[in-house]
């Protein structure tokens, strides 16, 4: 379980983050929403271990991140950041590869390459081997991204990995959006604890179980699907919203008041 206990975040003067409190178990797909500069990304960087809050404390497994070692942390937790450029002309099976580092020295063992073909089929990329990662479209790029994080996690119990994925379907097409989506829920399905930063609101209501909701760096909102509500979504955004029931489907939609 990912624990976030009034976690605070102060650069020059400033909150970042302000009493941030929620949790996530494993087999849950908990969605980040917010405007522009909602502290986002800077709770990722929290979760992640990349930054320490000045006040309150972040906890996997019941084990506070500052007693967990780089090394540990590598082996159970994994991210996908917004930007993950290359300039080399990298293989999509080497791009995968980077993701077993943690797990070897010098080179790769058979299982690490094992590990990195079950990844591949996993995601549904199989196909792209032998491909220079740089030849991709965006949307194929993300998903040999992801599969690297994925083969950063793969041993051992899924109920034990976090996946944490920052804004993974900005700049990517519909189709692509929700391939994104559809295997982080397949990943959580396994087990996995996904927390993924979005801003499309439609694509949480439709793949997320539980939503947190930030503002100027304050929680506004936690909890099941419920709490995405005009209410929240009016004071997160200021915009006036009203959500519809999908004829067909019967999907929930966030349609804004024109």
């Amino acid at each position: 379980m990912l624990k976030v206990n009034n976690i605070s975040v102060i650069h020059n003067k400033r909150h970042l983050l302000q009493d941030v409190s929620f949790h996530a178990n494993a087999g849950e797909l908990l969605v980040v929403l917010g405007s522009n500069g909602a502290g986002k990304s800077s709770l990722l960087k929290c979760i992640s271990k990349e930054w320490t809050p000045q006040q309150g404390d972040v906890s996997w497994n019941n084990i506070s991140l500052s007693k967990w070692t780089d090394k540990s942390l590598a082996k159970v937790r994994a991210v996908l950041t917004q930007n993950y450029q290359i300039s080399l002309p990298f293989g999509v099976e080497e791009i995968v590869m980077m993701g077993r580092y943690p797990h070897f020295k010098n080179s790769p063992s058979e299982l690490d390459r094992h590990t990195v073909q079950q990844c591949l089929r996993y995601t549904g990329i199989e196909h792209l081997q032998g491909r220079n990662y740089l030849t991709l479209s965006g949307g194929e790029q993300q998903r040999v991204q992801i599969a690297r994080i994925l083969a950063q996690l793969w041993d051992g119990d899924a109920n034990n990995k976090l996946m944490l994925l920052d804004e993974p379907v900005s700049a990517l097409d519909i189709q692509y959006q929700h391939s994104v989506m559809q295997l982080a829920k397949k990943l959580t399905l396994r087990g996995f604890t996904v927390v993924a930063v979005l801003h499309d609101l439609n694509l949480a209501l439709q793949y997320a179980d539980k939503v947190l909701m930030l503002k100027q760096g304050k929680q506004i909102a936690f909890g099941d699907l419920s709490v995405l509500n005009e209410h929240h979504i009016r004071e997160v955004y200021e915009v006036d919203t009203e959500i519809i029931q999908h004829p067909d489907s019967r999907r929930k939609l966030v349609v804004v008041k024109m």
